[in-house]
């Protein structure tokens, strides 16, 4: 009993300390991207930096279009089956 206890604590601080580890990457990313994208507007400028974003816009729209959800599709399969990494990855990407 108590080593099944156990067991389920280690498991329970080894999923928080990955969440916190996800959550942290994120946060930081976000972060960066907040100073990266002011730095890059005041150097375009309004009209320069409307056109990245025009740009940018359609680059995510047909971005997401364009996989349609494959990618995780394509690491469901190779969870569930490794041996054939090769020819899913050959035929995904």
């Amino acid at each position: 009993m108590l080593q099944k206890i156990k067991q389920h604590h280690n498991g329970f601080r080894k999923y928080f300390a990955n969440t916190s580890w996800l959550m942290g990457e994120r946060i930081l990313r976000m972060i960066v991207a907040l100073f990266v994208g002011v730095y890059v507007a005041r150097y375009l400028g309004p009209a320069r930096f409307g056109l990245l974003s025009y740009a940018g816009s359609f680059v995510g729209l047909f971005g997401a279009l364009a996989t349609l959800g494959l990618d995780g599709i394509v690491v469901r399969e190779l969870v569930k089956s490794p041996e054939r990494r090769d020819e899913l990855l050959g035929t995904a990407f």
